[in-house]
């Protein structure tokens, strides 16, 4: 993926993009059922998404390690590879459903950081939108792909707190603007 697809990107986590915004004509989306209310999981999402990807601008990822001083702790804690159990209970459970539904192990935190090298992620953050009180809407820039490395993402959004989580699907522009139409979104 060109690196010119995370212009903008933080900004979208902090201020997510007005309706009459350009941008792609085809989004990935996944859709999440959450464990805990759609607000407290977006804010942790937004929170977690946003320190990765301030990691990723300042990082070097020709060395051995990232720092891990942005990432916060609880989610630290459950991307800790064999943690499932931790402190945060909706990440604990979020863990416990990716290795469940997934038949993979936790994320190691590292591996998990090394995945946000602009040079290799297959995705860029665009926007999220609620569905209902416990499900949302996550929207990523795939450059219209229908598949693409994003294994990574799917951990986070699990650690976060999801029961589940579907996609990628891809959507139309068009649908993302309507999403803001919505009421409940």
């Amino acid at each position: 993926m060109s690196t010119s697809k995370f212009v903008g990107e933080l900004e979208r986590i902090d201020f997510p993009p007005a309706k009459g915004v350009e941008g792609p004509p085809v989004f990935a989306t996944f859709l999440v059922t959450a464990n805990v209310d759609a607000v407290d999981y977006v804010t942790k999402f937004r929170a977690v998404l946003s320190a990765a990807i301030r990691t990723a601008n300042q990082a070097d990822f020709d060395s051995e390690t990232i720092p891990e001083t942005l990432i916060p702790d609880w989610f630290a804690e459950v991307t800790r590879g064999s943690v499932v159990v931790g402190r945060d209970h909706a990440a604990s459970s979020g863990s416990q459903q990716y290795v469940s539904r997934r038949g993979e192990d936790p994320w190691e935190l590292q591996d998990w950081l090394f995945c946000f090298d602009p040079q290799l992620r297959g995705w860029a953050w665009w926007d999220v939108t609620q569905l209902s009180n416990d499900a949302v809407l996550l929207w990523v820039d795939s450059s219209g792909e229908p598949a693409f490395p994003c294994e990574e993402f799917r951990w986070l959004a699990y650690a976060c707190g999801a029961k589940n989580v579907e996609g990628p699907l891809l959507r139309r522009l068009s649908e993302w603007q309507q999403s803001h139409q919505d009421p409940t979104t």
